[in-house]
C-alpha cells in the first residue's frame, strides 16, 4: 500500500513536472525569460525523484504545482534571468508614487515667472524654460537628463538583477514618503555650499543662508541658477589645475551674474515657506 502511494505521488510529480516545463517553454518565448535552472525552476531530475520518500514528495508536489498556478510569473532582468512579477509590481507602484509626488511638486511652481536678463519679470514661466530644455535634450538623445521633476521610468530589461530591484525599490518608497523632500533639500543645499566654498562667492552664499526652503527649491529646481553655479565651480577647478583658457573668464563672469540675477529674483517671491533644514556645521 505505501509503495502504490509513492508511485501515485511519482506519477504527480511527472505530471506536474511536464506542465513546467511546458511553463518555462512559454515564459522563454513570450516573456524572454529564462527560469531553467535558475532559484525558481521547480523540477527535478526522475532520478532525484525516485529518492524522494513520502513527505519529500509532497513538498515537491506543492512547490510544483505554486510555480504552474497562474498567480505565479516573472519578468526578465538584463541578462533574461527570472525577477517575480509581484516584485516587479511593487515596484513600479513606487515608482508611480515617486512621479505623481515630484508632479504635484512641479504643478505648484510651474506658472511662476522667471526673470529677464535684467532682473525683472520676463515673459517666460518654469514650465516653458522646462519645456524647451527637454526639447533640446531630446535632440541630444536624452530628455530627462538633471529634470528632478521627471524621474526615471525603467523597464524590467534594464534591471541589472533582483537585489537591485530591491534597492530601486526601497529607495522608490522613500521618496514618496513624508521627510524624502525635506532630505533632498539638505542635499541640494549641501551641494550648493561645497561649490560656492570652492567658488569664494560670500555675498552669494550669505543670501542663500538667509533664504526659505521653498524659494531656494524654485531657485535650484525651477531656473538656471544651479547650472551657474556649478560653470563658476567647474571653471574655478580648471584655474586651480592650471588648465584655464581665455573665454574662462568670460563664462566665470556671465555665470557670476546669471546666480545673483535670480538670487535677487528669488528673494522676492511670494511662497509659502516651512522650516528650513538645518545645515550641517562644518569641522
Amino acid at each position: 500500500m505505501a509503495n502504490q502511494e509513492l508511485i501515485s505521488k511519482r506519477q504527480q510529480v511527472a505530471y506536474l513536472t511536464k506542465r513546467a516545463n511546458h511553463k518555462i517553454s512559454r515564459l522563454r518565448k513570450a516573456a524572454d525569460v529564462e527560469v531553467a535552472g535558475s532559484e525558481y525552476d521547480p523540477r527535478k531530475p526522475k532520478a532525484t525523484v525516485n529518492r524522494l520518500n513520502s513527505r519529500q514528495l509532497d513538498a515537491q508536489i506543492a512547490r510544483l504545482s505554486q510555480f504552474n498556478d497562474r498567480s505565479t510569473q516573472f519578468v526578465g532582468d538584463i541578462k533574461r534571468r527570472p525577477i517575480p512579477a509581484a516584485e516587479w509590481h511593487d515596484y513600479k507602484r513606487a515608482e508611480k508614487a515617486h512621479r505623481d509626488h515630484m508632479l504635484d511638486r512641479y504643478n505648484r511652481i510651474k506658472d511662476i515667472t522667471l526673470p529677464g536678463q535684467d532682473g525683472r519679470s520676463g515673459h517666460e514661466t518654469i514650465a516653458q524654460r522646462r519645456d524647451k530644455m527637454r526639447s533640446d535634450r531630446r535632440l541630444a538623445g536624452n530628455p530627462t537628463v538633471n529634470d528632478p521633476f521627471d524621474p526615471p521610468v525603467r523597464d524590467h530589461r534594464n534591471i541589472k538583477d533582483r537585489a537591485a530591484l530591491k534597492t530601486l525599490l526601497k529607495d522608490e518608497k522613500a521618496k514618496s514618503k513624508p521627510g524624502w523632500d525635506n532630505k533632498e533639500l539638505k542635499r541640494q543645499i549641501g551641494e550648493f555650499d561645497k561649490m560656492i566654498a570652492r567658488v569664494g562667492d560670500t555675498k552669494l552664499a550669505a543670501k542663500i543662508a538667509a533664504m526659505g526652503p521653498q524659494k531656494f527649491f524654485v531657485l535650484w529646481n525651477g531656473t538656471g541658477f544651479a547650472n551657474a553655479v556649478a560653470t563658476e565651480y567647474e571653471q574655478m577647478m580648471l584655474l586651480l589645475r592650471g588648465k584655464e583658457q581665455p573665454y574662462h573668464e568670460q563664462l566665470v563672469r556671465d555665470a557670476f551674474q546669471d546666480a545673483h540675477r535670480l538670487v535677487d529674483w528669488a528673494e522676492n517671491l511670494e511662497l509659502d515657506e516651512a522650516p528650513k533644514p538645518r545645515r550641517k556645521r562644518r569641522k
